[in-house]
């Protein structure tokens, strides 16, 4: 864009071409936000049944600790995904 051009007329960014840093670092924040929905969920099943287990209920102890098991797991896998993200440069 020139700077006689008008503002009104710049288009968007347009499509994200394969390949670039763009749809990387896209892709790589997308999986981020998505490990950390699941641990978010993970946790409270875990508390849920925890709350259970407390209370009295059949075999409430066993899906908490599957749920713990599961989120260890994810958590394992959000941490890996932020640390295999590619560098953020401001």
């Amino acid at each position: 864009m020139s700077p006689h051009e008008e503002h009104g007329t710049a288009q968007g960014m347009g499509d994200m071409e394969r390949g670039t840093t763009q749809r990387v670092a896209a892709r790589q924040r997308t999986w981020a936000q998505a490990w950390s929905a699941l641990c978010v969920l993970l946790a409270l099943w875990s508390v849920a049944w925890g709350v259970g287990w407390a209370t009295g209920s059949t075999d409430a102890w066993a899906y908490g600790l599957v749920g713990l098991i599961l989120l260890g797991c994810a958590l394992w896998a959000r941490r890996s995904a932020v640390r295999n993200a590619p560098p953020r440069h401001l």
